[in-house]
């Protein structure tokens, strides 16, 4: 199976419903392979027999049976179920408790429905993302362990040769394998054959299969693929154990050791993938010098050269200390990452180890911190710090150290693994950031839906006294009903805002806009939300422009309901709607209830989640309401001024006429 042929990612649509379902699948579109189950327990079974495990699973919070965070619990319990990732997907359950249960339940995120496609396809492809990162990095992280375990194993083995292969095999079984075979030519030392196999502790399975052959690497889609491609010897292997990957690989040699070590990965494992190849040929490397060592344990000069080798071909920045923490040996990753921060040199005795700093901001030297945590203790260490970097910002690196020992147990040194995991925790960063943004959303949503909600409760209410007595209640409905479509358009703007926010900034759909019809319209929704302020339209002279008349509405809206819940109570609010040059103004007063706004709060004001003063009643919101304000004035390309003084406080809003200005 070529390398280059992209498969598409494997999407598990859960629902009882199979319209949902099929609305689900073709929203993300042919960029997918899809697979669906009409309930959890379904899916469930299926996972726990399944070959390849799905790239993303697609829920169903409510179903009969086993629901959707029933399954998210378990998925989460199960060791070979527990990255995948999950989006819920509900209809009826989309409170912030809803959410907040969904997530803790396991889901990595929410979407309710109905959804717009594009924004499915973008949740979909961001936990893609996030679970491809995470797995490489962990992928990685596995490599770097079974490199250090065979590294230090086959080192504590001396001069035994059966040790060292020994070591090699349980640690690449342990590591990167399901089965290890070694197989050592005849030479200074007895044949020697070795077999480990996970689910095979007599390891006789695999030892039919291992054979003196031409070096070759296979991966499989299949286990069908595998059976049809292998000859009959591997057959038996293949019906007990499934097969996705074989390598025979040689035991390299310079000297008179000669041998192959083949290695496998069944059915229930992921084919070798060419970095596998690359560190299994780095551990096998890395024990046939061992072995060599122990056969030309004289010719030390030679050995040393073959593990210089070896460490300049590993994909791996590693630096040797001597006791004294100065530069033994360091290896071409670590050129290159020691690099970002000061001119590279061939020479290890004339590197400068770098500083790394930490958490707290403070800095440490390599070789101080060796000192402190690995030389002095004769202890594994490991940390993460940053490295100041030359080009571009600063780089996250894990350093993990060990303690070299010589054949007396006397320190001789460590060993340090630098492994750059800037990506990884850039990752972490933008996940927190998105989740953020996502209780933001949450917020403005309940903010913005509060006052139409008010008019509707209290139109309800005067329907519900006067519809007998007073039959000509259109005017009453009518606003009603304007309050209720200016609800859905909030809802429907702000799922853009979800989108516009990954990428910046609040959509705007500008068009010709005169400002007083939406003045006054905002003006007629208020006075049934606060029956006792008196509103006031103050030099309604008409001004047009290039606007977003919604995203104005909002403005009004929140500026003078705000206005009202903090101003003196039954004193007007006034709007004051108006033009200079080519530019409108818009301007809110309020006659202040406990004095003017402290200047400290003024430069905070625009921040989301912070309150007004007053009242307790007041300080349930969220404090977006002049944040959104802020957002939105922005994106038209004004200001919004503020002015607090004695018993008056005034919000001024300054919008260019036109897009152009």
């Amino acid at each position: 199976m070529s390398d280059s042929v992209a498969k598409r990612p494997q999407v598990w649509i859960v629902d009882d419903s199979p319209t949902e379902a099929l609305i689900t699948e073709r929203s993300l579109g042919h960029d997918y392979e899809f697979a669906r189950f009409a309930d959890g327990s379904l899916v469930v079974e299926h996972l726990a027999t399944a070959a390849d495990l799905p790239d993303v699973l697609i829920l169903d919070w409510v179903m009969p049976g086993m629901a959707g965070d029933e399954v998210c619990r378990f998925l989460r319990s199960t060791p070979r179920t527990r990255h995948i990732p999950i989006i819920l997907v509900t209809a009826s359950r989309v409170e912030t408790a809803d959410i907040v249960e969904g997530l803790a339940s396991g889901a990595n995120d929410y979407v309710a429905r109905p959804f717009a496609a594009q924004e499915l396809r973008a949740r979909v492809d961001a936990v893609i993302r996030a679970s491809q990162l995470r797995a490489i990095a962990n992928h990685e992280r596995r490599r770097l362990d079974t490199v250090n375990r065979i590294g230090r194993a086959v080192l504590a083995a001396g001069a035994s040769t059966d040790d060292i292969l020994e070591k090699l095999a349980t640690g690449l079984t342990s590591g990167l394998c399901d089965g290890c075979s070694i197989l050592l030519l005849p030479g200074p030392f007895p044949p020697t054959a070795i077999a480990h196999h996970r689910a095979d502790p007599t390891g006789q399975a695999l030892a039919a299969i291992a054979m003196l052959t031409d070096p070759t690497v296979h991966t499989f889609e299949s286990t069908d693929e595998a059976r049809r491609t292998l000859p009959p010897i591997y057959q038996p292997y293949i019906e007990r154990f499934g097969l996705r990957g074989l390598a025979v690989l040689p035991l390299p040699s310079s000297g008179p050791v000669q041998g192959v070590v083949t290695v496998t990965r069944d059915g229930h494992s992921a084919p070798f993938d060419p970095e596998d190849i690359t560190t299994i040929e780095t551990c096998v490397e890395y024990a046939a010098l061992a072995v060599q060592t122990a056969v030309l344990f004289g010719i030390e000069r030679t050995a040393y050269a073959q593990l210089y080798s070896v460490l300049d071909q590993l994909p791996i920045a590693i630096v040797a200390t001597d006791a004294h923490a100065q530069p033994t040996l360091i290896n071409a990753a670590a050129t290159a990452l020691i690099a970002q921060s000061q001119p590279a040199t061939a020479d290890p005795a004339r590197v400068e180890l770098p500083a790394w700093t930490q958490p707290d901001r403070s800095t440490i030297g390599h070789g101080a911190w060796l000192r402190d945590h690995t030389l002095t203790t004769r202890h594994p260490a490991q940390a993460e710090f940053q490295l100041a970097s030359r080009a571009g910002g600063p780089r996250t690196v894990l350093v993990s150290a060990v303690p070299l020992l010589n054949g007396r147990g006397e320190l001789a040194g460590a060993v340090t693994a630098l492994q750059d995991v800037s990506i990884e925790r850039a990752v972490t960063i933008e996940r927190e950031a998105i989740a953020k943004f996502q209780q933001q959303l949450i917020g403005i949503v309940g903010h913005d839906l509060r006052n139409p909600l008010a008019a509707i409760s209290t139109g309800l209410s005067i329907l519900d006294e006067v519809a007998k007595a007073q039959p000509a209640i259109g005017s009453v409905v009518r606003r009603l009903e304007s309050s209720t479509q200016r609800m859905t358009r909030i809802v429907d703007q702000l799922l853009d805002v979800t989108r516009a926010r990954l990428g910046g900034g609040i959509p705007m759909e500008r068009r010709e806009t005169e400002l007083l019809p939406i003045a006054k319209a905002a003006i007629d929704e208020l006075v049934l939300a606060y029956p006792t302020t008196p509103f006031e339209l103050l030099r309604a002279a008409p001004v047009a422009g290039y606007w977003d008349p919604d995203r104005l509405s909002q403005v009004l809206s929140n500026l003078m309901s705000n206005a009202a819940q903090y101003g003196r109570d039954r004193t007007p609010v006034q709007l004051e709607v108006g033009q200079v040059d080519d530019l409108a103004t818009m301007t809110v007063r309020n006659t202040n209830r406990n004095g003017p706004i402290p200047p400290e709060l003024i430069d905070v004001l625009f921040d989301p989640y912070r309150r007004g003063r007053g009242e307790a009643k007041h300080h349930t919101g969220l404090g977006l309401g002049l944040y959104i304000v802020h957002e939105i004035v922005t994106a038209h390309g004004g200001r919004i001024d503020v002015e607090s003084h004695d018993d008056l406080t005034q919000f001024r809003v300054v919008l260019p006429r036109r897009a152009d200005v």
